[in-house]
């Protein structure tokens, strides 16, 4: 037996309008799910008699980490919401010369916020696994990391790089770095160069913080992942 929060009881009963009867698949995030039978709907949360384990879904064989540079509330919404989408696993805000600074109470706050939109994609694009969003880090500490390829995204890199990454064997991890809107500074980009990351351009054109996000998962979930 399974009692669901209010929060996905009013998702339950007033976004997906299921009834008493209804099979649905559950999942705790952590990669585990269930088929399920909704027995009752309640005030104090919905009922459900588990059925049966099932095989997780809607993860990727790519271990993905996201550095993401801290931007405006709205953007940074938007990234949570597509990294989930896309596939990353752990994702890390960080604090760079040109990005927005937090207090302490603020960045909790904002974490607090930004694992409830992935807990809503997570529903959405029917993945098993929640993403882990960390608390807002210095840029140094997110230089840090065993994965086997490092992506660092710049729009001042003139020499291009990520399709001659993009062709080598898929790596099993990798981590990608996008800065926040003001970008990176110089001298960060020499300190991710000497942490072993790969300096690359995704272009001629400047992108939002939000779609460099979407552009530079989707490259590489193509080349090395699950996307199509």
């Amino acid at each position: 037996m399974a009692v669901l929060d209010p929060e996905e009881t009013h998702h339950l009963v007033r976004v997906l309008r299921l009834k008493v009867g209804a099979r649905v698949a559950v999942a705790d995030g952590q990669g585990r799910t269930w088929e399920a039978v909704v027995q009752a709907l309640e005030p104090t949360g919905a009922r459900l008699k588990v059925v049966q384990e099932l095989a997780p879904w809607g993860e990727s064989s790519l271990k993905l980490v996201l550095g993401i540079g801290l931007a405006k509330g709205e953007a940074m919404d938007q990234v949570i919401r597509q990294a989930t989408e896309m596939g990353v696993q752990h994702l890390i805000p960080f604090m760079s010369a040109r990005s927005e600074k937090l207090t302490a109470e603020r960045a909790a706050r904002r974490r607090h916020r930004w694992q409830r939109l992935a807990r809503e994609s997570l529903k959405s694009c029917q993945r098993s696994c929640i993403p882990q969003i960390d608390l807002p880090q210095d840029f140094v500490e997110i230089l840090a990391g065993s994965e086997a390829a490092k992506l660092l995204f710049w729009e001042e890199e003139r020499d291009g790089g990520l399709k001659s990454c993009l062709d080598q064997p898929p790596p099993p991890s990798a981590r990608l770095l996008v800065g926040p809107e003001g970008g990176f500074t110089a001298r960060e980009v020499a300190q991710a160069q000497e942490a072993g990351f790969a300096v690359v351009s995704l272009g001629p054109r400047r992108l939002k913080v939000e779609s460099a996000v979407l552009a530079a998962l989707t490259l590489v979930q193509y080349a090395w992942g699950d996307l199509a």
